[in-house]
């Protein structure tokens, strides 16, 4: 059998594996079959308004612009230990642990390595389609196809232990204290409630991990769908695994279900074409919209802010 020896497009990772939500009706269909594929694993979900974004925190994405690189693990830490000693000594020191402190930033438009997820996939799909705005003008901007994530939560729960509730960051005490911490899927942290009102608001958590890292620079689990069966040995470099991901993800096929025992990640694709009618359903039937999600008083002022174009 002839082997790939195409270069990787980083993005087209997502889109080889990836199934298509046309409409409303698809969109129920396929939330319904990807819990089913997974063998009704715990699932969290994450929505992205454009597909060619990659699984990136915010943290990763500000150094990336900054060094003109993927940052490596250390680099996230240096960040990490600036900011947390920053928010003690500038700012009153609420107490609390450094992941609630993160938590925090990550809610008001900060850098953190913490992706938002969410337990509802109606929330997850509420960002993936949710309408956006020139920051400038405030006019709306035309609908891109956006992106659906489910991630495996299994085993992945943590709590504020004492491991993990500790004014030091957990990650910054060393490796060998989390096992995986950079080899297999992120982690999963449910936030206190009354920490935030979004976080309520949202069923929200955070996927918490370490950068891609991978023995010789590649992993079998970063692979195409169906390699093994068309001869497409070839694995992802790690450096083109830290563009698409700032953890590590390994997807799953959704046209088959996912073996026991393994790892697992789905994506899907939203047509553009199909998100004004999805956006309705939310709003109708699950009462999702910006007041909704975004409860706070800095939710309506950006609301505010577009408020003219909406009218």
């Amino acid at each position: 059998m002839a082997v790939n020896t195409q270069p990787w497009a980083p993005q087209s990772y997502f889109r080889a594996w990836e199934r298509t939500i046309d409409s409303w009706d698809s969109l129920v269909s396929e939330i319904d079959h990807g819990k089913a594929i997974s063998g009704n694993r715990k699932l969290v979900w994450r929505g992205v308004h454009n597909d060619s974004y990659g699984l990136l925190s915010s943290a990763y994405r500000r150094l990336k612009d900054l060094d003109r690189e993927v940052p490596p693990e250390p680099r996230m830490r240096q960040l990490e230990t600036e900011l947390i000693g920053a928010a003690r000594s500038l700012w009153p020191d609420r107490g609390g642990s450094a992941l609630e402190t993160l938590a925090h930033i990550q809610h008001y438009g900060g850098p953190t390595r913490l992706i938002d997820v969410s337990h509802d996939p109606m929330v997850a799909v509420f960002f993936a389609t949710e309408k956006k705005f020139d920051s400038r003008t405030h006019l709306p901007l035309k609908d891109r196809d956006g992106r659906l994530f489910a991630f495996q939560a299994d085993d992945r729960m943590i709590e504020l232990d004492n491991m993990w509730g500790t004014r030091q960051l957990p990650w910054l005490q060393g490796e060998e204290s989390i096992p995986g911490w950079e080899t297999d899927l992120p982690f999963v942290w449910d936030p206190p409630r009354a920490l935030n009102e979004r976080i309520s608001a949202q069923s929200g958590a955070f996927l918490v991990g370490g950068v891609p890292a991978f023995p010789h620079g590649q992993n079998s689990r970063y692979r195409m769908p169906g390699a093994w069966q068309t001869g497409a040995m070839k694995t992802m470099p790690v450096g083109e695994v830290r563009q698409v991901s700032s953890v590590s993800v390994f997807l799953k096929s959704l046209n088959r279900v996912t073996q026991a025992g393994s790892q697992a990640a789905y994506t899907w694709r939203i047509a553009a074409g199909a998100k004004e009618e999805i956006r309705q359903k939310l709003h109708s039937e699950y009462e999702l919209n910006h007041g909704s999600i975004y409860p706070d008083l800095f939710g309506l002022a950006t609301y505010a802010a577009d408020f003219a174009a909406l009218t």
